[in-house]
């Protein structure tokens, strides 16, 4: 036992690295981990998404490169970079080899980045990606605003790992033979160990390893943690002091919801929406067949039918979200445009509320509101959150402006859906079954909101709607017309009344005894 604790822990033989961890092994060692990772990101981060790009070219040009540089020994990376470089005459830093080895491992640890950056945005659900288009962004924009930084923060735990695997690395590049001011952590335990013959100068170097990354993994764990409940990562009175400014607010105007008790006559103005003989197949399924339908501005049509029959395809298909195989939709007097540029223009005028909300669940619930405000509408953040705040109270969620979106019942998180879609002031709102996942007691209240808008709040006026929905009351006393499909046809059309009172099809009875 003396024995070994003699080669493992003479305290002589371990005092006597400590100088030269702390002089230079910390220094050099820290520097190339942070380098390399630093560069290793700048090249893993646009690996990532090349390897998840719709080019066939690009996506496999990204794939070779990770699959060679992670399945390769770090070490043999380093000797061909380290020292192939500089033999084939490659020398942009002269013959010092300690470049040359951030580079090899920023390589290598780019690789892995790429692979971890890619498992997170492909851990992102779709229905984000979704929101962000139909509130008018770019696919570009989507990407690095609301995809990308989502899957960044569900993988810090594996980066920060990639992170403490590129410390340890770092202790690789001693085979290029460094000069003594560049030793790293490792070098220099084995440059003592081979003077003394005692193990005990490695040990203390492992040890010297262990106190960078053992606090290192703790505190990653714990941001995590903080974000996982939407906690920020500052502590409390540092948020409070820096980052939560008091802001002006304009006036909070709600949205009435207290309904008149007969439902008022419109007057429809002229067509807004026109689709002709549209047709979408997914593979072999056809999921619509030769759709017709007009919407008038002011009118509120409500889409019913059984699950599967194309209701939310066609929803989808009239703010972009799905591209038809034939036929004509025109959506505010204009053909759908192809562009990129210009769709995202008529999305902005279309709002959406989804089913399963599509909140950005790394923002707050005010910027939730504000942040299509600013980014695609060009507004200030003062006045974006003004604008947000204001529509946020008009669902009645004013004590909820810096709440986070998971902590918010369902129907709290429905209506900051739709105050996120109403502050771009839409012409038009499409609603994608709004209530369906909503438990029976918080339906009513986002019923309410929709009724309300239905009806027109102020000045604003009825708002034209499209509405897919389970609701048969909400279709019966709110539409002025009624839509049932089956089977990605249309098969019968008319007035709530005509509808529910006296279908025409069999189809349409047989569906009405299940439902009502």
């Amino acid at each position: 036992m003396q024995g070994f604790w003699n080669t493992f822990f003479n305290l002589d033989y371990m005092a006597m690295v400590i100088p030269e961890i702390l002089r230079t092994g910390y220094l050099n060692t820290l520097r190339v981990a942070l380098f390399s990772s630093i560069l290793g990101a700048l090249i893993g981060a646009p690996l990532a998404l090349l390897a998840i790009s719709r080019i066939w070219v690009l996506r496999y040009a990204a794939r070779i490169y990770i699959d060679i540089f992670r399945g390769l020994p770090a070490i043999v990376t380093i000797f061909l970079v380290g020292q192939g470089l500089p033999f084939a005459g490659f020398r942009p830093f002269g013959q010092n080899p300690y470049p040359y080895g951030i580079i090899a491992i920023s390589i290598v640890a780019s690789a892995y980045i790429a692979e971890i950056l890619r498992s997170g945005i492909q851990s992102v659900d779709r229905g984000q990606a979704e929101a962000a288009r139909s509130l008018g962004l770019g696919k570009h924009r989507t990407m690095l605003q609301i995809v990308f930084p989502q899957g960044v923060r569900r993988v810090i735990p594996a980066l920060t790992n990639q992170f403490i695997n590129i410390v340890k690395d770092s202790s690789l590049i001693f085979v290029l033979g460094l000069m003594v001011s560049e030793r790293e952590l490792y070098r220099i335990g084995q440059d003592i160990a081979q003077r003394t013959g005692n193990l005990s100068p490695l040990t203390a170097v492992g040890i010297a390893y262990l106190i960078i990354t053992v606090p290192l993994t703790h505190l990653v764990n714990l941001m995590d943690r903080r974000l996982r409940e939407g906690r920020s990562l500052l502590p409390s009175r540092l948020t409070n002091l820096w980052l939560h400014k008091p802001e002006r607010l304009a006036p909070v105007v709600a949205i009435e919801t207290a309904l008149p008790a007969k439902r008022k006559k419109k007057t429809l103005g002229a067509p807004v929406i026109q689709v002709s003989d549209l047709s979408l197949s997914f593979g072999d399924f056809m999921a619509l067949k030769g759709i017709d339908l007009t919407v008038h501005s002011g009118e509120v049509v409500c889409i019913i039918g059984p699950s599967g029959s194309g209701k939310s395809t066609l929803l989808r298909t009239l703010n972009g979200l799905q591209t038809p195989d034939k036929g004509r939709v025109e959506v505010l007097g204009r053909d759908f445009p192809e562009s990129e540029r210009q769709l995202n223009e008529l999305r902005a005028k279309v709002g959406m509320v989804f089913q399963n909300f599509n909140l950005f669940p790394h923002m707050s619930v005010i910027e939730n509101v504000a942040f299509a405000l600013r980014k695609v509408k060009g507004m200030s953040g003062t006045a974006a959150h003004a604008l947000a705040a204001a529509k946020l109270a008009g669902v009645g969620l004013s004590d909820k402006l810096h709440s986070r979106t998971f902590r918010l019942s369902g129907g709290q998180q429905q209506r900051v859906a739709i105050a996120r879609a109403l502050a771009m002031e839409p012409q038009i709102m499409l609603f994608d079954e709004a209530t369906s996942a909503l438990d029976p007691e918080l339906v009513k209240g986002v019923l309410e909101i929709m009724e309300a808008l239905a009806h027109g709040d102020g000045a604003a006026g009825p708002m034209t709607m499209v509405v897919v929905t389970h609701e048969m009351g909400f279709a019966r006393h709110v539409a002025d017309r009624v839509v049932f499909m089956d089977q990605g046809q249309v098969i019968e059309t008319g007035t709530p009344a005509q509808i529910f009172d006296t279908p025409q099809s069999d189809r349409l009875r047989t569906f009405l005894k299940q439902v009502l």
